[in-house]
């Protein structure tokens, strides 16, 4: 039988270390939480410290086809410990599959569902608390079909933004990688002798050759160079001021537009359904703030939640703030005035759906020739940096030839 190495959290807070032979990880996890201990790590002796399933993304798809699932499992009667047990065996995505196991021991030894899924980051927030309003009314079912038709529209939406941004990214890449070809071996073949006489050279011929130089004799600090850049981004965007940074991306022309009417859509559609299913108006924006996307945004919303706890309408709030454009705060003034909030809200984010992929098509249209136009004149400056001592070079054979030399 293999020994298991673990570490678990006692209740205290306590981590305790030991070893175990078990059949495999769900036998130690089930003798760890039998004793009230939380797994934090457990891996076989010997094997790799690497757990792959760090590195591994749970996607809004993903999320989408466990809700879809889980919902026909229980609509065909089956109850949701069973409904478990069949989904951590079909899942494909090891992350997800992983907390499915979890989940399914916890429910198995009387916890909620929405309780055990809480635990989970791979779970959004959303989604758990659906669920618990779920539990509550006792229409999980339905719910989870819900769940699953609106995380298909988010999957849908952000897959018509990459496939409209594909065809620009392309063509990007493989402009710097036809420049980068031309500078570093075409242009040094191309000038042949000439590059023996640097000085006489014009100027834009000796700065493509500076260029080609620099690039052939220290590539790996360019690329050093982005892969830093990237780095520092991330780091930037994951733990610096991102709030900051969403405010200037909503800044950006015709990007900054795209962004706010994608964030107009997901709110309106996550809260709309989040009243339509019965959440309190507070708890329903504190949760619809967290899908925009933007932190920015989200900071802004949860300001006007203070205000609507003191007696103001959401439409007057979210317009104080300037959060999001005059139309759509007219619609949420109509749907409160007219108490079918939940209904105006729907209609708003299908319009702000068209309205995204209208904006994502045109500014398609501005970057491709936009990048087309900046090619055009970097392969002109190169095309000038080869002809211009080309002709220097004839004027020169000219003159020695008028000169009577042959």
């Amino acid at each position: 039988m293999p020994i298991f190495l673990y570490e678990a959290k006692l209740v205290t807070g306590e981590i305790r270390k030991g070893k175990m032979d078990a059949v495999d990880e769900n036998a130690v996890r089930s003798a760890l939480r039998s004793m009230e201990c939380y797994p934090v790590m457990i891996k076989q002796e010997g094997k790799s410290d690497i757990d792959l399933t760090k590195f591994a993304r749970v996607k809004i798809k993903d999320i989408a086809v466990f809700c879809r699932q889980f919902s026909y499992i229980l609509v065909s009667g089956m109850n949701i410990v069973k409904a478990l047990e069949i989904l951590k065996e079909e899942t494909e995505n090891k992350k997800l599959k992983q907390s499915i196991t979890m989940v399914y021991e916890d429910v198995q030894k009387g916890r909620t569902l929405s309780a055990s899924m809480r635990n989970h980051e791979v779970f959004p927030n959303m989604l758990v608390n659906m669920i618990a309003v779920g539990e509550a009314s006792g229409n999980l079912d339905e719910m989870m079909i819900k769940m699953a038709d609106y995380y298909d529209k988010e999957y849908d939406q952000v897959q018509k933004v990459k496939k409209a941004m594909t065809y620009p990214i392309m063509i990007a890449i493989v402009a710097v990688l036809v420049v980068n070809y031309l500078i570093i071996f075409v242009l040094p073949k191309l000038l042949g002798s000439l590059m023996e006489d640097k000085e006489s050279l014009p100027a834009p011929t000796k700065i493509l050759l500076a260029i080609s130089d620099f690039m052939k004799e220290y590539w790996y600090i360019v690329i050093a160079i982005v892969a830093i850049i990237v780095i520092v981004f991330r780091g930037i965007k994951r733990n610096g001021n991102s709030t900051e940074m969403d405010r200037l991306k909503l800044k950006v022309p015709i990007f900054g537009k795209l962004t706010l009417k994608l964030a107009q859509a997901k709110f309106a559609r996550t809260f709309g359904m989040l009243l339509n299913s019965g959440l309190p108006v507070v708890e329903g924006l504190e949760i619809s703030s967290r899908v925009l996307g933007n932190k920015h945004l989200e900071m802004l919303l949860y300001q006007s939640i203070e205000d609507i706890k003191k007696g103001i309408s959401i439409s007057d709030s979210i317009r104080a703030k300037e959060i999001f454009t005059t139309m759509f705060i007219q619609m949420l003034k109509i749907g409160e005035e007219s108490g079918t909030l939940d209904d105006v809200l729907g209609k708003t984010a299908s319009f702000y759906d068209k309205e995204a992929e209208t904006a994502t098509a045109q500014m398609t249209t501005m970057i491709e020739p936009l990048i087309i136009v900046i090619l055009a004149v970097v392969v002109g400056f190169i095309i000038l940096s080869i002809i211009l001592p080309m002709f220097d070079m004839y004027d020169t054979v000219g003159a020695l030839y008028l000169l009577g030399f042959k």
